[in-house]
């Protein structure tokens, strides 16, 4: 995950200056957990994309983009997340919670097959036909992480939605 380790290279002490929405600007936080090992991988099911695979074996969960002062941010699920969160949200065989947004969105990435996925961003998903006209995205885990980190942890899905 080449865009994980520029934005790991870029931190000061966890952290990190960024501009927001409307010209705000904040030091935001960041927390990566331990490399997931084997054995913790070998629990995730058999539709876990390669991507998110390859993120959690560098970072078994993070925090991203976390106000010091207020919370929030982008959280990254760990494997023991994933399992629990799948049963929590009812979540259908080919999707996979991977984290949940600022205001507690639910971050899904769908299964299509080993090379590909796609993202699906809302609250509370029912994963149905009306469900994806409104939350499912034109693009897979890796192009939307590394959008996120262009964007500075910006909510960058909800700025052409109507």
């Amino acid at each position: 995950m080449v865009a994980v380790q520029a934005l790991k290279q870029r931190l000061v002490n966890n952290r990190l200056d960024v501009q927001l929405e409307e010209g705000y600007v904040n030091q935001l936080a960041f927390a990566f957990n331990h490399p997931g090992t084997d054995d913790e991988l070998d629990r995730l099911p058999k539709e876990t994309p390669l991507a998110v695979r390859a993120l959690l074996k560098e970072h078994n969960g993070a925090k991203l983009f976390e106000d010091v002062e207020y919370g929030g941010g982008i959280e990254l699920f760990s494997v023991e997340e994933i399992i629990a969160s799948r049963e929590r949200w009812e979540c259908p065989p080919s999707f996979l919670p991977i984290g949940a947004g600022r205001d507690g969105e639910w971050i899904v990435c769908e299964y299509i097959s080993e090379t590909e996925d796609r993202m699906w961003i809302g609250e509370f998903l029912t994963f149905d036909e009306a469900d994806a006209r409104l939350n499912r995205l034109p693009f897979n885990f890796s192009r939307w992480l590394d959008y996120l980190i262009v964007a500075q942890g910006a909510a960058f899905w909800d700025w052409f939605r109507t």
